[in-house]
């Protein structure tokens, strides 16, 4: 081996100039210029290396790492390079390119704006068109035996009843959807039809993850598959999504009722409960509430004194005795003058409890013979005199105003005659 004197770069020749900066690693060994242990071709031959070092087909990493260990010239690596691009079969059978970032549809600004639509081919003996809205992730799931433009349009005026016209149908490039009558629809009714590139589910994402879901939730149930699918639709709508709001709220601004939600309080009653207990608090003291809960609870049979609102000679008693005939509620009571009176309908504010004696309860007397007259309105006053079993008072028996409709209250004071003075 015979190093090459440097004196021999000074000439300046433009293939030498490549080799200046080699000129410490070049020699000659058996009358072929080495760079270290890789022999320099010559330009002439340059091309048969490179066919020789793409006989494999190898990609440009393993081509350049087999040169590296027997040839070289200056700027190899790049004509490995350009060697393989003009490769027609490697051209042809190449792999994919890596996947690009991911490029999102842009959010709408409203709900049922920009529908995703897409077709579940024979799964579960029959086809599926999926819909699924971009703003709320609302879906829509039909069963159909027919995935035919006009069957699909069908469906799509069924679900466009009930939410209106979207702006903007987002679908693939299958014949149902690119049919000259799914156009004209569309253009009839305003709407924008957009479609991805053939072959590129990526595109309409969002309805092929609804299919995705779908089907798997099916495969797990173990209802039939009407069942299954209105089960999932429920529990789907209600479930929030990553934004905290379910797809039924942000469709249709308020909540799904399932058998979950009959765990929890419905806001009706917890407002009508702190609306009772506010009007307690300002209407009523604890002190009064004791007073009530214990001497006005009455119940049939119960002696009180009644609260009479008829116009009352003098010294006659504003409260009457009477016995509790009937509870009307919580706060009304039909009540009966004792023995044989009228039946009156009293506020429990209009009854005060009698304590009785041995006499206020003879053997003879039936109060429940007597009729029960009572209207609608809870505050109205009967004060009508029944008249069947009307019996002679017994002795004893205080005498009771008996007045009504039929017995009004007539002064039987004496009159005299007017004195005038004559002059």
């Amino acid at each position: 081996m015979h190093y090459i004197p440097k004196f021999l770069f000074i000439i300046n020749n433009e293939d030498v100039n490549k080799f200046r900066k080699l000129s410490d690693s070049l020699s000659i060994c058996h009358g072929c210029l080495v760079h270290g242990s890789r022999v320099v071709i010559p330009q002439s031959l340059q091309s048969k290396i490179l066919d020789l070092l793409h006989l494999g087909h190898f990609g440009m990493e393993r081509m350049k790492q087999l040169a590296r260990t027997a040839v070289y010239w200056p700027g190899i690596d790049a004509a490995i390079e350009m060697a393989t691009r003009r490769c027609d079969s490697c051209g042809e059978h190449q792999n994919k390119p890596s996947k690009p970032p991911v490029h999102p549809w842009m959010l709408p600004e409203k709900p049922w704006s920009r529908l995703h639509l897409d077709h579940a081919i024979n799964f579960m003996g029959r086809d599926w068109l999926m819909i699924t809205d971009a703003y709320s992730k609302y879906p829509c799931i039909h069963p159909t035996s027919s995935t035919s433009s006009r069957a699909t349009l069908d469906l799509l005026e069924e679900d466009f009843a009930h939410f209106g016209l979207p702006h903007t149908l987002v679908t693939d490039n299958a014949p149902t959807f690119t049919s000259e009558e799914f156009q004209s629809w569309c253009k009839e009714r305003g709407i924008t039809h957009l479609t991805g590139a053939p072959y590129h589910p990526a595109t309409n994402g969002a309805a092929e993850r609804l299919v995705q879901t779908f089907k798997q939730a099916l495969r797990k149930s173990s209802l039939p598959p009407k069942r299954a699918r209105q089960e999932f639709l429920m529990q789907y709508r209600r479930t929030p999504t990553s934004c905290g709001f379910s797809p039924s709220e942000l469709l249709n601004s308020r909540q799904l009722r399932t058998r979950i939600d009959t765990l929890l309080p419905s806001p009706a009653h917890i407002a009508q409960g702190k609306q009772s207990k506010e009007a307690s608090k300002s209407q009523m003291t604890p002190d009064l509430k004791a007073v009530v809960k214990v001497t006005r609870q009455y119940k049939a049979g119960d002696p009180v004194y009644a609260l009479y609102h008829g116009p009352r000679r003098d010294k006659q008693p504003r409260w009457v005795p009477a016995v509790v005939k009937k509870s009307l509620g919580t706060r009304c009571f039909n009540v009966m003058v004792i023995p044989h009176g009228p039946v009156w309908r009293r506020h429990w504010e209009q009854l005060q409890p009698r304590y009785t004696t041995e006499e206020d309860n003879e053997p003879g007397e039936e109060v429940d013979t007597v009729s029960e007259l009572v209207t609608d309105h809870p505050m109205e006053i009967l004060e009508t005199v029944p008249q069947t079993r009307r019996q002679t008072k017994p002795k004893g028996t205080p005498s009771v105003p008996e007045y009504g409709p039929d017995n009004p209250r007539r002064s039987k004071r004496t009159r005299k005659p007017t004195e005038r003075l004559c002059c």
